[in-house]
């Protein structure tokens, strides 16, 4: 494993080979954020898609080359977003979505912890994310925020 790819904290075995093309595609774009390779994450989304995410209790309505554009990579920190549980894919012909817990660390330190909810197309054969929509708690905030029960 090189020193930027993202270590992943789950089982893939129980995926068949289309969802682990729909869950590699979040994969590179999680990885783009440790190598600081903004080209990498850019290839994985369409750059006009949505996304919401939920800071503070209220959402920041964005781009996904918006969420791309706040990703600190001149920061002289080391920075990473792994997924921290087990996801969960579903897939309907051309469109499919991925469940993921995830941990943000910063110099090797959880800075905090959410879920992150990805909608995919496929488009030429190919899979990319169309939507994304998350939410960032302290860490330890919520011992439900791995639940898909709430």
């Amino acid at each position: 494993m090189s020193a930027t790819q993202t270590i992943h904290l789950y089982d893939r075995s129980v995926f068949s080979n289309e969802e682990r093309a729909v869950l590699q595609v979040a994969e590179n774009f999680l990885d783009g954020i440790g190598a600081r390779n903004k080209t990498l994450m850019t290839e994985q989304v369409l750059p006009s898609g949505g996304a919401v995410l939920m800071r503070n209790g209220a959402p920041i309505i964005t781009t996904l080359t918006g969420v791309i554009d706040r990703i600190p990579f001149d920061s002289p920190n080391k920075i990473e977003e792994r997924i921290s549980g087990q996801p969960i894919v579903k897939i309907d012909t051309n469109i499919a979505m991925l469940w993921t817990p995830y941990d943000f660390l910063i110099n090797d330190k959880v800075d905090h912890i959410g879920t992150d909810i990805w909608s995919f197309a496929k488009l030429d054969g190919k899979w990319v994310v169309s939507s994304v929509a998350d939410n960032a708690l302290a860490p330890k905030t919520s011992a439900s925020y791995n639940s898909t029960s709430d």
